[in-house]
């Protein structure tokens, strides 16, 4: 590595340099791979980025980089006709965040954690880039009477706290209980990235790891009952990494609480400290049994026209479950599904997004822009065809979220 290192390692930092300046990389990507030492690593992650460009970029990249350094371009075979449903994931690090999901090997499909697809894992490398300040990146806390107004970030003391619960050893749930639950190997890499991602919004961030049923509902009472600071927050935010099924979340003792039982908790009429609150709750977990297979797009269906409701400004009460945004890994009844090594699919690709466009884009706007890379980008070989993953969102949000820029400390 170090032979490589000393005969490309300026070469390559110039052709960094080169696929920037043409916009076929991001700035974001020209900061993570400057920030990659090793130089055939940094060959690898531009092998794994350029895909996700499109493919006339994808092509243009790959051609500079195999006819300057044909020896380290791994060889792979791309076309265009599918050049936008990149990346397949390597499925000898690939676990879906099920009880049965990564022991599962039915009849011609591939067996996860067992079967090498010899590079094809691709992941995000958007990361760490800190926004500078201009009036065009602040969030809007302001609206005219014709646009969607937002909620206010800074009516309170505090910007937002966001509570992460990381279930990752599942051994008591393993010697105590009938389940197979294996350990969600990879978790910690989405506890760290979603605990730097939202201390770098401003936010105040709880981590919690490996909780019982028990526990759990102890953090949950203790945030709504016992956390007078509470009401000085403008915005919530609960992360949840678990292993789930049918609604539920399993905990590390092999016991399950119920989605709709911890977000009953933070309704208006039950958590008073955060009526009006932006409340914004993040599940990685699957939903049930089913792989997310493909289908063919033939068609766009045609577009209706925009709806236009009559807008009165009469004082009006709200419902008890208003200002709630889900965010569900995969779609209701399927298994979603995380690399062992890089974290999640849904996780590192909603990170990547709000590092990039928080500063000028709202949370729906930024988590459709995830549904896309997730359902386009990602997916896995698997009965004759290719296993995807779906996010999904509920959205009771009675105004636009921003959460505004991403400011890295230079630590």
């Amino acid at each position: 590595s170090s032979g490589i290192n000393a005969e490309y390692g300026e070469e390559i930092g110039g052709l960094v340099d080169e696929l920037a300046e043409q916009r076929v990389l991001s700035a974001f990507n020209k900061k993570n791979l400057q920030e990659i030492p090793v130089v055939s690593d940094k060959v690898d992650k531009l092998h794994d980025i350029l895909p996700k460009k499109g493919w006339e970029n994808f092509k243009k990249g790959r051609q500079i980089l195999y006819t300057r350094f044909p020896e380290l371009a791994k060889e792979r075979v791309w076309d265009e006709d599918t050049i936008e449903r990149l990346p397949v994931l390597n499925v000898k690090y690939l676990e879906a965040d099920g009880a049965t999901a990564a022991s599962r090997n039915e009849e011609g499909a591939a067996a996860i954690d067992q079967e090498d697809v010899d590079g094809m894992f691709t992941t995000k490398s958007k990361k760490n880039q800190p926004a500078e300040e201009s009036e065009k990146e602040k969030p809007r806390y302001w609206s005219d009477s014709n646009s969607l107004p937002s909620y206010n970030m800074t009516a309170r003391k505090r910007k937002g706290f966001c509570l992460i619960v990381n279930n990752e050893d599942y051994t008591s749930a393993r010697k105590y209980t009938q389940t197979n639950l294996k350990d969600r190997k990879g978790s910690t890499v989405d506890a760290d990235a979603t605990q730097k991602l939202f201390r770098s919004l401003g936010f105040d961030v709880e981590l919690q790891a490996n909780l019982s049923k028990t526990n759990l509902d102890s953090v949950l009472n203790m945030i709504v009952n016992n956390f007078p600071a509470l009401e000085e927050y403008n915005c919530f935010v609960a992360v949840f990494l678990s292993h789930g099924e049918n609604e539920a979340l399993n905990c590390v003792d092999g016991r399950d609480k119920k989605i709709d039982d911890i977000i009953n908790l933070f309704k208006g009429d039950c958590c008073r400290a955060l009526r009006g609150v932006p409340k914004w709750f993040i599940i990685q977990a699957c939903r049930g049994k089913n792989f997310n297979t493909e289908v063919t797009l033939e068609h766009d269906a045609k577009e209706d026209e925009n709806d236009v409701e009559e807008q009165s400004s009469k004082p009006i009460s709200i419902p008890s479950c208003a200002d709630f945004y889900i965010s569900y890994a995969t779609a209701p009844g399927y298994y979603s599904f995380r690399n062992i090594n890089q974290g999640s699919w849904f996780i590192s690709d909603l990170c990547a997004v709000i590092e990039e466009f928080s500063s000028s884009e709202d949370v729906n706007t930024m988590m459709t822009r995830v549904n896309r890379d997730v359902a386009l980008g990602r997916m896995v070989p698997g009965d004759g065809g290719f296993r995807r993953q779906m996010p999904c969102h509920v959205n009771m949000l009675t105004k636009a979220l921003y959460l505004g820029p991403v400011r890295y400390s230079k630590i």
